[in-house]
């Protein structure tokens, strides 16, 4: 009757801990989802020189990429996506629609290469 109650603990303890990294996995992939949108969206304004709609998405992006990197294992490509995403922002604010625009770009190109 013990061994059979202790088989159920582990068995339990075991599923529950492979759905909680399943979950954390599909958490990271909705957070680079999200931030992969707004980032399209800062793109095509920036592209039509609208700075500050640009900045919002920009920001927007930049927040989900740091909750994917904040749920994940560090990888290399969204810490670059991030740099990235923190440049543009500081080009947006200065005005600066192309060079945000660039830096955006460059951190879709990141941020996809994370997903591989």
């Amino acid at each position: 009757m013990k061994a059979t109650l202790i088989k159920i603990i582990a068995a339990s303890a075991t599923a529950l801990f492979l759905s909680m990294q399943v979950y954390a996995a599909g958490s990271i992939a909705v957070h680079l989802d999200e931030a992969l949108k707004h980032a399209d969206e800062a793109v095509v304004h920036g592209k039509e020189g609208h700075t500050s709609v640009l900045l919002e998405h920009a920001k927007e992006s930049l927040a989900h990429a740091k909750e994917a990197a904040s749920e994940g294992e560090g990888n290399a490509h969204i810490v670059h996506g991030i740099k990235h995403l923190e440049d543009a922002i500081k080009h947006a604010e200065e005005g600066h629609a192309a060079e945000a625009t660039k830096h955006v770009e460059e951190a879709i190109d990141h941020l996809r290469a994370s997903e591989r």
